[in-house]
């Protein structure tokens, strides 16, 4: 029998994948009583993590909305360690990168340790910190200056964009919250589309990172459209239309597979 929180998790990457969930399919697929999953839902609307419907659960109704970041962090973990390990393989040594903050570029930065004479630059204060246990003299980190956002563990704001405004890198990894096909490559603030957009114009390759989860999602705020990238790295390859539109827009698509 699954732990409540193994269950909890269970049921977000259900109502994460289908966009809802029943009470009568929980109970049978999780092999527990009806007020066990009930409580559980009660559980995670509590934490803003769904929301309660008669006889079930839905996704929050916002464009604003993101899961915490220790939440994130285990959300899909297995599919972002495999992105991020082939996102990692189109790094050579002696490169510039940009690095991103998020739970998926995360597993990049751990996959980047062993590099030899790589400059990474990151707003990412999870990733610097990783990043800090490289053996001596392999890595060169520079931690992009701004205000610190608690819930994305990230430096942002127009301290961050300006800061950017100095490089010129040989790719950057960017994660997203959304990728559609009208709305292209979106976020849920607007302080981190700008920063993101500041990386991409410092940036001779970018790179997006997002698990499948994301595909048909259009967040708050925009970055840029399916063309402003080169390059997906993602678990599954994504549906119509939107396969459609991402081949339309030249995008190179790598998926990272068992």
């Amino acid at each position: 029998m699954l732990y409540a929180e193994e269950r909890q998790r269970e049921i977000l990457d259900r109502v994460r994948q289908e966009g809802k969930v029943s009470v009568e399919e929980l109970t049978e697929a999780l092999g527990v009583s009806a007020p066990t999953i009930r409580a559980d839902l009660g559980t995670l609307e509590n934490r803003r993590l769904l929301r309660r419907t008669h006889g079930g659960a839905i996704l929050p109704e916002t464009t604003l909305y993101e899961p915490p970041y220790a939440e994130r962090e285990r959300a899909r973990q297995a599919e972002k360690a495999r992105i991020g390990a082939a996102a990692a393989s189109r790094v050579r040594d002696h490169e510039t990168v940009l690095l991103d903050a998020g739970t998926t570029t995360f597993e990049i930065a751990k996959c980047l340790k062993e590099r030899v004479g790589l400059t990474v630059v990151t707003n990412s204060l999870e990733a610097a910190w990783e990043l800090m246990d490289s053996p001596p003299g392999c890595l060169e980190i520079i931690v992009i200056g701004g205000t610190v956002h608690a819930h994305r563990r990230a430096t942002l704001g127009p301290l961050a964009t300006d800061f950017l405004a100095r490089f010129h890198v040989d790719r950057v990894f960017l994660g997203v919250n959304g990728i559609e096909a009208n709305a292209g490559y979106t976020v849920v603030d607007f302080d981190a589309a700008q920063v993101k957009r500041a990386m991409i114009a410092c940036a001779r390759e970018v790179v997006i990172v997002a698990d499948s989860s994301k595909f048909g999602v259009s967040a708050f705020a925009s970055i840029c459209p399916l063309s402003g990238a080169q390059v997906l790295v993602t678990d599954l390859p994504p549906p119509d239309p939107l396969s459609v539109a991402m081949a339309s827009a030249g995008l190179e698509l790598i998926l990272a597979n068992e």
